[in-house]
């Protein structure tokens, strides 16, 4: 008799576990008794079986499960009376063992090892068994905490995230920084071209010229109010403006302008020139501001040997145009060192009484003034000279004589008969003319809503209203 072992668990006993396709450990054949007379008398049933093999009798109900109804090589099969014949091939549980058990798969070790018997060899071994688990140390150094991250991760566990994702966030994240850092001059970048579009003149309905007229009229009414309401403000800026001319400094100042109103008086100067330590501190670059009896805010080093000059008191001549764009702050041009040409183009009749206050501040300074008579050349009053090749500063002008210039006042636009006047005008003479000229010292342009533009001295000024002639 054979004898055929299964691995398979101690409690499976189904239908399926009893045909040969579901054992998927290995079997085990056995041929435990080749004939009657040579084996023990308590094998011919599972009871006797189970007792020779397990050396446990209460597994023969284990057995009669793998073995009820297998077919034999004599075509009889196990049944309810638990009959062995011999002969027969028995499935047997997995922990069975003693002679003549083999481990396989059944049903084809089973064929394995009855041709083995039929042909007198040795039947075939079974496979090698795999190896056995073993676990990882667990007092094994790891390499590093993020080799361990990673391998505990695994390639299926990483995110997987889209670079271009991480691109357009890193593209944000620079946009950010840029706009935290430089906020102001991007919020004005980005406004420049809303503020120059809503500034154009087709966006504002033209009023009719009457009703321009009138309110360039009523500023200008205001700015002479401001000027006579402040009849000190003349003596205030001479003062401010000898001060400036007679106080030592490295960079002798040349104001082109004083600015007063009833709390302060403010100068403005070329570029580069440096304030006296004693009674002016900087505003801006070309802004200084009066403040007598205070200190410098800064100390300025001066070589009393080399660098301070002292000059004579000077009078200048100052010039009350009107008001800035505020109504309040009034505007004395200096010009004590204007020579040549000053003219007034732009808006006739706003350039007409520019001309004439010009005319009447040189006047009330003391300055011999000449007024071209209507149909008369302007070289009737200028006489021809040789050309002045030399070209003055026309900010600062040419250096102080205590000569007093001649005036001439010409109430008319400039024509083509002019031009080689203008162009020989003497050292010592300065025109105040309306309309525009390549030779002018000075170009000013005058605005229909009453207002002048300085052009180099860069000073916008609301022009006051002429003094009444008796």
């Amino acid at each position: 008799m054979t004898l055929t072992s299964a691995a398979r668990p101690l409690g499976a006993r189904s239908a399926t576990a009893r045909t040969a396709g579901s054992l998927t450990l290995g079997l085990a054949l056995a041929s435990a008794l080749t004939a009657v007379a040579g084996s023990p008398a308590a094998a011919d049933t599972t009871g006797g079986y189970e007792n020779l093999i397990l050396d446990d009798p209460e597994r023969a109900d284990e057995i009669y499960g793998y073995n009820e109804g297998r077919s034999q090589s004599d075509g009889t099969a196990l049944g309810e009376d638990r009959a062995v014949q011999p002969g027969w091939r028995l499935v047997v549980p997995f922990d069975s063992g003693g002679e003549g058990v083999y481990e396989g798969r059944d049903p084809l070790c089973v064929v394995a090892v009855d041709q083995a018997n039929a042909q007198g060899i040795a039947p075939p071994s079974p496979p090698p068994a795999p190896p056995a688990y073993t676990p990882p140390p667990e007092n094994e150094p790891s390499a590093s905490p993020s080799e361990d991250a990673d391998a505990s991760a695994g390639p299926s566990d990483r995110p997987k995230i889209d670079p271009r994702i991480l691109i357009v966030g890193a593209v944000v994240l620079i946009l950010l920084t840029l706009l935290t850092l430089f906020w102001q001059p991007v919020f004005k970048a980005i406004a420049w071209p809303f503020k120059k579009i809503a500034a154009l003149p087709w966006r504002k309905p033209r009023k009719p010229r009457s009703a321009r007229i009138a309110a360039a009229m009523r500023r200008r009414r205001a700015a002479t109010e401001s000027v006579i309401s402040d009849p000190d403000a003349v003596h205030r800026a001479g003062g401010a403006h000898t001060d400036l001319l007679s106080a030592p400094a490295e960079i002798p100042a040349r104001p082109v302008a004083i600015l007063t109103t009833l709390d302060e008086t403010t100068a403005i100067v070329p570029v580069g020139a440096t304030p006296p330590a004693s009674s002016w501190r900087v505003v801006g670059t070309t802004t200084w501001r009066y403040a007598r009896g205070s200190t410098a805010p800064g100390p300025f080093n001066f070589a009393t040997a080399t660098h301070t000059v002292v000059r004579p008191m000077t009078a200048g001549v100052l010039a009350c145009l009107g008001t800035l764009e505020d109504e309040r702050t009034l505007v004395h041009v200096d010009l004590t060192r204007m020579r040549g040409l000053l003219a007034v183009g732009g808006d006739q009749r706003v350039a007409s009484d520019t001309v004439r206050v010009i005319a009447d501040a040189l006047h009330s300074q003391g300055l011999t003034v000449r007024v071209l008579p209507s149909g008369r050349p302007l070289h009737s009053l200028i006489p021809e000279t040789m050309p002045d090749l030399s070209a003055p500063d026309p900010i600062g002008g040419i250096e102080h004589s205590r000569e007093r210039p001649l005036v001439v006042v010409v109430p008319r636009p400039l024509g083509t008969a002019d031009e080689h006047v203008i162009g020989n005008i003497p050292p010592n003479t300065l025109v105040v003319a309306m309309g525009e000229a390549e030779v002018a010292r000075w170009q000013w342009k005058a605005d229909e809503d009453g207002s002048v533009d300085t052009g180099a001295l860069g000073l916008r000024v609301v022009l006051r209203l002429p003094e009444h002639r008796s």
